[in-house]
């Protein structure tokens, strides 16, 4: 994903470098930054006593040149290195706002004569204060306002857009960290030196590791010199000044015809380890594996310039673009962040990828969402229809056991009229109970077994009363076989349940004659006493059960005889 959004983030820069005796250069690196993708060179004239270009006619022509040969297209951003005009340092207090940096620097830069007829523009950095203390040490470089307006013009004019202009000097130290020469100096955070040679000057910097410390320029008439006498020249002079530089490693950078750097290697009374870098006809190989080039040749002069030009921001940093200011020059990278170890520009590109990046996802999760959908609603509609099937089979099964029950159906005023009739017999017998009872008559004992199994004792003062009840017992049910199973005259003497119920009247028993007597359809006796009785109802099945039995022993309201 990292790689993805970095992309379409890193804009292909285009690096272009003018540099004396070489001429224009274009430089296209790959995203890795470790192979040149193309390159092209094309001759212009460069005025060491303006200190600008020659003919900005043939800049422009060239420019125009190496565009269509390198297929480079408009509106492509490009970063141009020019030799130095201007170089410097400043000290200033900590805690100064950029404004007043800008104001110190172009005040200072107005000293240097070449900016007596002509307005400065500058670009700065804060590098390390070797002197320590509460300063603050900027380094900067300035251009000519009128040659970098031109300048302007001419690239916008051709479509390109110009994102920063530099000098050779800085632009030289960041290519040697980009092509891998600094690798173990900067990870052993060594001192070393860099002698930059061009065609009438020669320049020492002095760093430690990344940082900038000190830098010393000799003006040199190489041209003046013969050959010989011009490396005794540059090695005579620098003697002093690198003795002053407590360096461990040496770089000779020639980007002039005039000297070779591997030949000033050898003569230089340096005891440190010495690295020679030609750019120049004296240079065999390219500073950096070349896949495409408009003249293979001139590949091999290509400057550390015009590398560090097409890959300006990195991490060994002092970066002195005079265009830093301008809001044309802008890239279009509002910030950068770190991500998992990856540096990511936040531009409107990426702004753009992450819009769409976002719309996809979205898109995506709302097309994942309406399948969930979908898929809930087919199983929703499945399960639907399977209650439905269930439903239905549920329903068959009890239309089936309702037909069922329907044949079967009972009609309850026949059963009512069914139980009635078999029960005609037990309720005529109850309601004998309720039937007219004479006057003289008390009822002693009611037994009903089975329904249709009764018995009823009682007491009576005439015998036209006992039969008026018996009567009347076979009115109420005409279809029993009750008879007047006993009739006698009770006794005071008679041991017998009658005799004891008497005991409870108020019957004078000398005048009054009382008579008991049984209705039943049974066998069962009442006369006999309460053992016996008890012992026949055993032997007899329980034919009367207490349970199933109605008794009335209680004395009836008629009990009391009249006088």
């Amino acid at each position: 994903m990292l790689n993805f959004l970095s992309s379409g983030n890193q804009k292909q820069i285009v690096g272009i470098a003018l540099t004396p005796g070489i001429g224009l250069e274009a430089v296209i690196l790959d995203k890795t930054k470790t192979t040149v993708l193309n390159y092209g060179c094309k001759k212009v004239e460069y005025n060491f006593s303006t200190r600008e270009i020659q003919d900005y006619v043939q800049f422009k022509t060239a420019l125009v040149d190496l565009m269509d040969e390198m297929k480079i297209l408009p509106k492509t951003p490009v970063y141009l290195i020019l030799p130095n005009v201007y170089f410097d340092f400043l000290e200033i207090p900590p805690g100064i706002s950029d404004p007043e940096i800008k104001t110190a620097v172009l005040s200072k830069a107005e000293e240097f004569y070449i900016f007596k007829r002509d307005e400065p523009v500058s670009g700065w950095c804060e590098v390390i204060n070797s002197q320590g203390g509460a300063q603050k040490k900027i380094a900067y470089t300035s251009f000519q306002k009128s040659a970098v307006d031109e300048i302007k013009e001419i690239i916008s004019d051709i479509g390109l857009h110009l994102i920063g202009i530099e000098s050779a000097y800085s632009a030289t130290l960041r290519g040697l960290y980009i092509t891998g020469y600094l690798n173990d100096i900067i990870l052993e955070e060594a001192s070393w030196t860099a002698m930059l040679i061009n065609t009438n000057s020669y320049t020492l910097f002095q760093l430690a590791g990344k940082n900038l410390i000190d830098y010393s320029e000799v003006p040199l008439a190489i041209k003046s010199f013969s050959m010989e006498e011009a490396y005794q020249a540059i090695v005579s002079s620098s003697e002093q000044l690198l003795s002053n530089f407590s360096s461990t490693n040496l770089f000779i950078i020639s980007q002039t015809d005039d000297i070779c750097a591997e030949v000033l290697k050898r003569q230089m009374q340096f005891d440190r380890e010495i690295t020679a870098i030609d750019s120049n006809k004296y240079s065999k190989k390219t500073l950096m594996d070349v896949l495409s080039a408009t003249d293979y040749n001139a590949a091999n002069s290509m400057t550390l310039g015009v590398i560090s030009a097409a890959s300006y921001k990195n991490d060994f940093g002092l970066i002195l673009n005079v265009l830093q200011d301008d809001p044309t020059a802008n890239l279009g990278i509002y910030f950068t962040t770190n991500i998992l170890g990856t540096n990511l520009e936040v531009t409107s590109s990426l702004v753009d990828k992450l819009t769409v990046l976002i719309i996809i996802l979205c898109a995506i999760i709302f097309g994942i969402l309406i399948g969930l959908c979908k898929f809930v609603d087919i199983q929703g509609q499945n399960n639907i229809s399977d209650l439905n099937n269930q439903i239905q089979t549920i329903d068959a099964q009890i239309n089936a056991e309702n037909q069922g029950e329907k044949k079967e159906e009972i009609d309850m005023n026949v059963v009512i009229d069914e139980i009635a009739a078999s029960n005609v017999t037990t309720i005529n017998f109850y309601d004998s109970i309720a039937t007219d009872i004479p006057k003289n008559i008390w009822l002693t004992r009611y037994y009903n077994q089975a329904g249709d199994k009764i018995s009823v004792r009682g007491i009576a003062e005439s015998i036209v009363d006992i039969y008026e009840y018996y009567k009347n017992l076979r009115i109420v049910s005409p279809q029993s076989d009750i008879k007047l199973t006993e009739l006698k005259v009770v006794t005071e003497d008679m041991k017998s349940e009658d005799n004891k119920f008497l005991n409870n009247l108020s019957i004078d028993q000398d005048n009054d004659r009382l008579y008991s007597f049984e209705i039943s359809n049974t066998q069962i006796q009442f006369n006999q006493d309460e053992d016996s009785r008890n012992e026949q109802t055993k032997n007899e099945n329980d034919i009367i059960i207490k349970s199933n039995t109605t008794e009335i022993e209680q004395t009836s309201q008629q009990m009391k005889p009249a006088k």
